[in-house]
């Protein structure tokens, strides 16, 4: 539900976490346990959540959550580690569904495409992505979904040979 780079997610603290405001800042990147910074400028952002993420973010938090400590962390407060979380339970969960070939990018990828299907311009799927440039988000993020194809197909089908705007049907002259 945010488009995050994997190792933006696991080392979100909660500090950087904004349930009022509902938004997110990404200020640091983990990855194989070493915390570095993000990977461009553009990486360090704020970005928006919708409802039902801050809804399930509260539910993650606990009333008294150290600030320093990371939203998903082991038992022992260390970041998680995305290779075992992925062969463990990620993977298993997808096999299950039917679902194969997903990884944590493909998430990402889906993320991008879905704000574009939902009709948001370029630049806010760049922003929300973290990308350094429009060309980066438009060339490899977004993807055709087949029924917005069909539909847009269909839309223009109906432009091409469907009723002239100056034209009347028959039956709006009727009931005139």
């Amino acid at each position: 539900m945010t488009g995050l780079r994997i190792g933006e997610l696991f080392a979100l603290r909660w500090k950087r976490v904004d349930l009022t405001a509902r938004t997110i800042q990404i200020a640091e990147t983990v990855y194989d346990g070493h915390f570095d910074t993000p990977k461009t400028s553009r990486s360090a952002r704020v970005i928006p959540i919708g409802d039902q993420a801050s809804v399930l973010l509260t539910m993650l938090r606990k009333s008294a959550a150290n600030p320093e400590s990371l939203v998903f962390a082991t038992s022992t407060g260390r970041p998680l580690n995305r290779h075992d979380l992925l062969r463990r339970h990620f993977r298993p969960a997808c096999k299950k569904l039917g679902l194969s070939g997903i990884t944590w990018h493909s998430l990402r990828h889906t993320h991008a495409t879905m704000l574009d299907a939902a009709g948001a311009p370029l630049g806010t799927v760049q922003a929300q992505l973290g990308h350094s440039t429009p060309e980066m988000t438009r060339e490899i993020y977004l993807h055709s979904i087949p029924s917005a194809q069909r539909q847009a197909v269909t839309a223009v089908e109906a432009l091409v040979c469907g009723l002239k705007r100056t034209q009347v049907s028959g039956e709006s002259q009727q009931s005139a």
